[in-house]
């Protein structure tokens, strides 16, 4: 008698869930599409929006199988007004400093806050602080509220087609994966759910919770229990799946093919400055003036800048760095290292390198910094306006209060300069010594990254075996 096929659904709504569980050698995905290979009794079905599945099917059958597949969805993501208005109250059942600095200041200095109804903000801090504090309402009546205002199933077909036993939500913040969850709920099927990004999870509650959260650090634990009503008992930590190639021999680019590859001589040093676009939009005056010093040799001799343009994918963000970075990218100490990375691999291991052999890592409050002080770098961050004088709620400033980036700063792996005397200062510090805040950049480590220890991917794959109840 043959045994049950279990099957397994996995979402892949996004880049940033690509780049966790699917873009690096040994990678989860990989993990799983091998064991469906190899085993009678496992079937994975990959979900992902139907625009996207010519983009995204080449690395999801990279071990073809029979009981391997790719299911297009498409899915429309009109609301009807009530529907608004559930979202609206689900989602300010939680108002954090986070919270707080979007509802009341915004991300970009030449958008308004919340989109320009700012005026909402004191209802939804009544709303977390009255609704909120219930968990009958966050845990119970979120979800049968839920099922009444939104009858649509879009994803019974394809349920009723596989008859999944698991349910991994990669991006559980994705609108795709916020759709699915419910009927997975609706039918007892088990979820796993995991956020692809550090700050999502403290800038708005869901309606829904997993079975099992999978948290990447301790820090990510605490914030799932504390804002988003999970038990301890459910959250399993495992640490960052894409860290194990980072901390891989395989990932290693020697020092002289990284300068060669930058077109910068083998005697180089240089500053990686990780651009936040139109969110820091003074950037340019940091940037102009830490190019004047390093002509003039205040650092010593053969320093150089390397910019990283933000990633975004906003033709806005790309029309912004166009625009600000026109005149500085002609400079002769700095290199503009452009390549985009998602989408092609080679790309995003010769940055992981560019990170590594920097002199110190520049960026203001970026999840970049969790991949550099896996490299060890000295972390240096400039949250101040250049030469312009911008109120706080304008200012690069009030991104200080975000809720995941107070450990970093508490951690002192991470220096901050207030104005042009203290970077001048700083960086000449970490030029001369990188070793200073080692110590502070190990308890980063230890509080943000988990365990560096190449088993991330290996943890995660057995929650997911588990669940499926495979040995």
């Amino acid at each position: 008698m043959s045994a049950k096929i279990k099957t397994l659904f996995m979402t892949v709504p996004s880049a940033a869930a690509r780049r966790y569980l699917f873009q690096f050698p040994d990678c989860v995905g990989d993990q799983l599409q091998k064991l469906a290979a190899s085993r009678s009794d496992v079937r994975v079905v990959f979900l992902v929006l139907k625009k996207d599945y010519e983009r995204y099917r080449k690395f999801l059958t990279r071990f073809p199988s029979e009981k391997v597949a790719v299911e297009p969805v498409e899915l429309s993501f009109r609301q009807t007004f009530i529907q608004k208005l559930f979202r609206f109250f689900c989602a300010y059942l939680l108002y954090t400093n986070t919270t707080k600095i979007l509802a009341t200041m915004g991300m970009r200095p030449d958008e308004p806050p919340a989109g320009g109804n700012r005026f909402y903000a004191p209802l939804k801090w009544f709303i977390a602080r009255t609704f909120g504090r219930s968990l009958f309402i966050r845990t119970k009546f979120i979800p049968f509220l839920y099922y009444k205002l939104f009858p649509e199933r879009p994803f019974a077909s394809i349920f009723e087609k596989y008859k999944p036993d698991v349910v991994f939500l990669s991006s559980v913040y994705d609108r795709f994966d916020s759709r699915l969850i419910p009927e997975a709920k609706r039918r007892g099927v088990k979820t796993i759910a995991m956020q692809a990004s550090w700050d999502h999870i403290d800038k708005y509650y869901l309606p829904f919770q997993a079975d099992i959260f999978i948290a990447h650090s301790e820090q990510i634990k605490q914030a799932a229990v504390r804002f988003q009503s999970y038990s301890p008992d459910s959250v399993i930590v495992t640490g960052y799946p894409h860290f194990d190639f980072l901390t891989s021999p395989a990932s290693f680019i020697e020092r002289e093919k990284t300068l060669f590859a930058l077109n910068l001589p083998p005697t180089a040093r240089y500053i990686l400055y990780v651009s936040g676009s139109s969110y820091c939009p003074d950037e340019p005056d940091i940037l102009e003036t830490m190019l004047s010093w390093v002509e003039k040799g205040e650092f010593g001799e053969n320093i150089y800048i390397v910019l990283r343009p933000y990633l975004g994918s906003r033709s806005k963000d790309k029309e912004f760095d166009e625009r600000r970075y026109r005149s500085l990218k002609k400079h002769t100490r700095l290199v503009s290292f452009e390549k985009r990375g998602l989408e092609d691999f080679d790309d995003t291991a010769m940055f992981l390198n560019v990170m590594r052999h920097a002199g110190v890592v520049m960026s203001v409050y970026s999840t970049v910094v969790l991949e550099a002080v896996v490299f060890d770098r000295p972390l240096l961050t400039a949250p101040f306006d250049g030469y312009a004088k911008r109120p706080y709620y304008r200012s690069i400033r009030r991104f200080e209060e975000f809720e995941h980036f107070q450990d970093v700063i508490k951690s002192g792996g991470l220096r901050r300069a207030f104005n042009f005397a203290e970077l001048k200062e700083m960086l000449r510090f970490y030029l001369e010594n990188p070793a200073i805040d080692a110590a502070g950049r190990q308890k980063m480590r230890n509080d943000l990254c988990y365990r560096l220890d190449g088993k991330s991917g290996e943890r995660l794959t057995g929650v997911i075996l588990s669940a499926l109840g495979i040995s």
